[in-house]
């Protein structure tokens, strides 16, 4: 039998580095705090334990339970935890001793952790505070029977990572397999969100058969998008040169013509038309343009004098009347130019669809996917193209009428999105979108038959059989939407299925459509599925089969199901080979898809989405880069391979301009709308995740800050430490109480704290709050309320003394680093697997933890490790 018992080196050393101080913050730089956090690790000392397999059957410790821990449970921890009072709903009484085969071992960890990081008994408890001696005795009992409960859990089947693709992953799917953005999820519910905030969880994502037929639609519509039938469609053309424009429009009576020099004139920081070489001017209204028959799109002419000048946030509209079709893309090139080049100064063009179709009924819908930037100067314009699908945006519902009320006409709207009037002195030239030449037309293909069609209905010389084509097309999509090639039977039964709908149908395509969609409604496409093989099996390996591993690869750093490249190396074997997967995961990473797994990794691990909801962040801009900005820096830290203690702390931030005005951050000067790493001063009060406006915002009440809010999220999705749920009938804050009106919020906290129900969570929660308390309902700094200094000092439970953020964050990178490691850890395997982390996995997660640590913590090397864990590559 080997030896479980848990060093007591480990033991004593880790009370130690939580032992309880008092006082003001440790002096030192968060730099310093950074290096002597990683001299205390145990990681790094050798101390962390791992488990291994048993030379003989497991059995639990019962007679030293009996002996010496449970007499030392009942001395120090009945008292508040058994049949009087039972805080925490926690009845240590009650819990089996037995942690291999009872059904308590998950609670059995949660005593461990309580105990070993000092937190129980409570200090004030003094009639049951254990010594020191005691305490280490529970917990080295504690340790060993959740190490060797650890082992016995692995090889149980309490868990599965057996589950359908979320939302998001099944729109990046049909992106990648047909070539063009998807946006037809949002027909299907919303994903349940995990209590540890993540959306892929296993448990979570099942499907009911009314949602198989909704995928089957919408599979359906993707496809008959992609595919086309017949002859090319003619499109329908709109050319705007404003070389003609300027002509037609001095030439009315209305119009409103002016020099340059008039000193009458103030047009010219407004929008209008212009003549740079005469400076003749016009004060134009909406541009009528009717459709061009048989013009060239995608010419070149020279380049005009006149052009139409866009002062920030102004718009060019074109009335397109009813002409647009349908579906199809609408391809719009505009050839732009910037009147100045001031670097200080961005512009970008936005579009948007508008109708107007009586008094009271209109709308307008930004169409562009985003805004795209005017570099380049009028001398030497450059054409700016954007793409939009037409089925996919709002449209006049009276464009196909025969009378002409209610109004039929479509508006497309060409906004400039600048920050021109901000960074300008006075008397200065603002910048300006200055453009002379639009062309529209819809539907556009770059080619015909278009790409996304012949991906799928490929050349082949058996074109002229439609059984034995039909076959080869099946069996080329079903390798890349099932994962693995088809069997013969499954070819034949989908077969089967074609033979019985073509005559339904007018044509092939038609009839292998219906056949694709109801494939793309499969769970073998829907789902990711775990199957052990024969050779698996044979030699007793646990491990999923290699066509799997590239789905549960691709699905983790992508969001989606494996290209190419990844399939046939999992054909031939060789994607498990150590060079070769090392090879791959720095493709996948250097992959524009991989920004998805900073997105979604980023939003599910700070809770982001709850943004969305907040309704005192009412500027949408600054909404839009609170969200972008958590996201970003993740994405940084992971291209530079830095170290996860970053998202603690850091010396930069990855800002835009907005975001920096709204942190106060004025040098380095930041300018446009794109994020970029910005270099923070020691005196910033930035730096990391934690004081992101975005984690600030959603944990605030509306007008203020939330400390119980913010404590919580940081106990759950930093440290990966969650309090318990509030007990039941929890009395709420008598806000028309004057005496409570009076107080100040920490003074709040303090009174609620003080009431018997609430004080052993809020003992645990309110310090780390109130850490944040600097920082204000949409996370600007402050440093007072009310005319009063902000008080941000408050004490941990082991009586640590905190002092605004930065004493947080020195406490964490000093204490906590192994935490916060190991919490990383748990986040990224748990969203990699799909799944909640189970005791059986703990073994696995303190490998890599200490795996991690002697890598200096980096973020890209963590993929890397948990890519080649035992753990990734298990079966469940």
């Amino acid at each position: 039998m080997k030896n479980w018992i848990l060093p007591a080196l480990f033991v004593l050393w880790n009370m130690d580095a939580i032992a309880a101080s008092t006082g003001s913050e440790t002096p030192g730089t968060l730099q310093a705090a950074k290096e002597l956090g990683r001299q205390k690790s145990r990681f790094l000392k050798g101390n962390a334990t791992s488990v291994q397999a048993a030379e003989g059957p497991l059995s639990a410790n019962r007679a030293d339970f009996e002996k010496v821990v449970g007499p030392l449970l009942t001395q120090s921890c009945v008292g508040c935890h058994g049949p009087k009072k039972a805080e925490g709903k926690i009845r240590l009484d009650q819990l089996n001793p037995d942690l291999l085969n009872g059904p308590d071992a998950e609670r059995w960890r949660k005593v461990y952790n309580a105990l070993n990081k000092e937190e129980m008994p409570p200090e004030d408890s003094t009639d049951y505070k254990p010594t020191a001696a005691d305490r280490a005795n529970v917990v080295q009992w504690l340790g060993e029977e959740l190490r060797k409960a650890a082992v016995a859990h692995r090889t149980s089947k309490d868990h599965s990572s057996f589950r359908r693709l979320t939302k998001y992953e099944y729109e990046y799917a049909l992106e990648d397999l047909l070539g063009f953005k998807v946006s037809f999820a949002s027909k299907l519910p919303p994903e349940t969100v995990s209590e540890d905030g993540f959306k892929n969880r296993s448990d979570l994502l099942q499907i009911s058969a009314m949602q198989f037929q909704s995928y089957r639609e919408i599979a359906l519509q993707a496809l008959k998008r992609a595919t086309v039938r017949g002859e090319r469609p003619e499109p329908v053309t709109y050319v705007v040169a404003m070389s003609e424009q300027m002509p037609k429009l001095a030439a009315l009576k209305s119009s409103k013509v002016f020099e340059k020099d008039d000193p009458k004139s103030k047009t010219f920081n407004e929008q209008h038309l212009w003549n740079r070489q005469t400076g003749q001017m016009i004060l134009p209204a909406p541009v009528a343009v009717a459709p061009q028959n048989k013009v060239a799109f995608g010419q070149n002419p020279p380049v005009s004098p006149e052009v139409w000048a866009l002062p920030q946030s102004a718009q060019m509209i074109l009335n397109l009347d009813r002409f647009l079709p349908d579906d199809g893309v609408m391809r719009i090139r505009i050839r732009a130019g910037r009147s100045t080049m001031n670097p200080n100064e961005y512009a970008s063009l936005r579009l948007s669809l508008s109708a107007h179709t009586s008094n009271n009924a209109n709308f307008s819908q930004v169409v562009s996917a985003r805004d795209l930037p005017v570099t380049a100067s009028i001398e030497n314009p450059q054409f700016i193209e954007f793409d939009v699908p037409l089925s996919d945006i709002q449209r006049n519902p009276f464009r196909k009428q025969t009378t002409p009320f209610p109004r039929r006409d479509e508006f497309l709207r060409i906004q400039n999105i600048a920050n021109s009037a901000a960074n300008v002195a006075a008397g200065e030239e603002r910048l300006k979108v200055l453009i002379d030449y639009v062309e529209i037309t819809a539907p556009h293909y770059e080619q015909w038959p278009p790409k996304t069609h012949t991906d799928i209905f490929f050349e082949s010389k058996n074109k002229g059989n439609e059984q034995i084509y039909g076959r080869e097309v099946l069996g080329r999509f079903l390798r890349r939407v099932w994962r693995r090639p088809a069997e013969p039977s499954e070819l034949d039964a989908f077969m089967g299925f074609f033979a019985k709908v073509r005559p339904s149908v007018e044509s092939f395509e038609d009839a292998m459509v219906e056949v694709l969609s109801t494939a793309l409604a499969s769970p073998e496409f829907l789902y990711l599925t775990t199957r052990q093989t024969a050779e698996g099996a044979k030699s007793h390996q646990n491990r999923i089969s290699d066509l799997e591993f590239a789905s549960r690869l691709s699905v983790f750093l992508w969001s989606s199901i494996p290209d190419e490249e990844l399939l046939q190396l999992a054909e031939k074997g060789k994607l498990r080979e150590p060079t070769t997967l090392a090879a791959q995961v720095r493709r996948m990473l250097e992959d524009p898809r991989s920004k998805r797994f900073s997105r979604q990794f980023a939003d599910q691990w700070l809770g982001l989405d709850r943004i969305n909801n907040v309704n005192h962040l009412k500027n949408e801009d600054l909404r839009a880069a609170m969200l972008e900005e958590p996201v970003a820096f993740f994405d940084e830290v992971l291209r530079q391979n830095a170290s996860v203690m970053d998202f603690l702390d850091s010396d930069y931030a990855m800002l835009n301009e907005r975001l920096a005005a709204h942190y106060g951050i004025g040098t380095p000067k930041v300018y446009g709308p794109h994020f970029r790493r910005v270099p923070l001063s020691p005196r910033s009060n930035r730096g990391g995740v934690l004081t992101n406006a975005a984690a600030l915002t959603i944990n605030s009440d509306g007008k203020d800050s939330h400390p119980v809010k913010r404590g919580v999220w940081l106990l759950q999705r930093v440290l990966h430490d969650p309090p318990p749920p509030p007990p039941p009938n929890v009395p709420e804050v008598d806000l028309t109480d004057p005496r409570i009106l009076k107080m100040t919020l920490k003074e709040r906290i303090e009174n609620h704290r003080n009431q018997a129900a609430c004080a052993s969570c809020h003992s645990r929660i309110d310090p780390w709050g109130i850490a944040f308390e600097n920082f204000d309902a949409l996370g600007a700094y402050r440093t007072s309320v009310n005319n009063q200094p902000v008080d941000a000092t408050s004490d941990l439970f082991s009586r640590q003394r905190l002092a605004g953020i930065d004493g947080l964050k020195h406490y964490l990178l000093t204490e906590r680093q192994d935490q916060f490691a190991q919490a990383m850890v748990q986040k990224l395997m748990a969203y990699a697997l799909g799944r909640p982390l189970t005791l059986g996995d703990s073994p696995d997660i303190e490998k890599l933890t200490a795996q991690l640590r002697q890598k200096n913590d980096r973020l890209g090397d963590l993929v890397h490790l948990i890519v080649g864990s035992d753990l990734f590559q298990s079966l469940d």
